[in-house]
């Protein structure tokens, strides 16, 4: 048996804890071929345990999965940080960037050092039309540390 029909004997018995063991486990070489599995292992997890699918995404074992939909799944499981870590697209971005209560004020304001100049204006100009009392002190914070590059 391959190991897609191993996860699927677990899974139709709704073994989410047992089958996230096993995968962790068979898929511990992180190989190309196996993206499929590293993409049903978070999302399993992502969809009954959230908080799992956070230590493993935090220990950056699997490089592999489909990054766009484990983003999505993120989001929709308010792992907000882990989506934003994972999405490439402004428009995601921007969706998520909004709820600045929901992120790590620290790890938010480095975030922004990994964004173009254009993409930095366009977040922190939703984050004050989202939200300006909740996100005002944050966009301080991110235009004190990054201004010179800001205003290049």
């Amino acid at each position: 048996a391959d190991l897609s029909q191993i996860v699927d004997v677990f899974m139709e018995t709704n073994q989410v804890q047992a089958c996230t063991s096993f995968l962790l486990d068979a898929l511990k070489n992180n190989r190309p071929t196996e993206s499929h599995l590293q993409t049903r292992l978070l999302e399993m997890n992502l969809l009954t345990a959230p908080q799992v699918a956070d230590a493993i995404l935090g220990n950056q074992m699997f490089t592999h999965y489909d990054r766009a939909h484990i983003a999505q799944l993120c989001e929709n499981a308010g792992l907000l940080q882990r989506a934003l870590e994972h999405y490439t697209d402004i428009f995601d971005i921007k969706r998520a960037i909004v709820h600045t209560h929901l992120l790590n004020p620290e790890w938010l304001v480095n975030y922004f050092g990994s964004l173009s100049v254009e993409d930095s204006l366009e977040c922190l100009r939703a984050m004050l039309t989202h939200n300006i009392r909740q996100n005002l002190q944050i966009c301080v914070q991110v235009a004190t540390k990054y201004h010179e590059q800001l205003t290049t």
